[in-house]
């Protein structure tokens, strides 16, 4: 998702909601729950290259280089 289509969807929400993600992705969660709550910490941007390693996982390898990007970061937490 872009930023002006976060920024879009956000617009169309009331200003005053908070914002909490969840995902129900099987390789994030590890137990018997459904679903996994978070808390969005802080959204910076950051430069880097994105990748994956050997065995797929999807890594960003920080820095700028020939092959970095800069990249819009939601930090989130598991704790709210």
């Amino acid at each position: 998702m872009k930023v002006g289509d976060l920024i879009q969807k956000l617009s169309m929400l009331a200003p005053e909601l908070d914002v909490i993600c969840y995902t129900e992705d099987a390789k994030i969660i590890k137990d018997s729950s459904r679903f996994l709550l978070l808390d969005i910490k802080d959204v910076t941007s950051i430069c880097g290259e994105t990748m994956r390693l050997d065995d797929g996982t999807p890594y960003l390898k920080l820095g700028k280089g020939p092959n970095s990007v800069c990249l819009a970061t939601i930090e989130v937490i598991a704790d709210f």
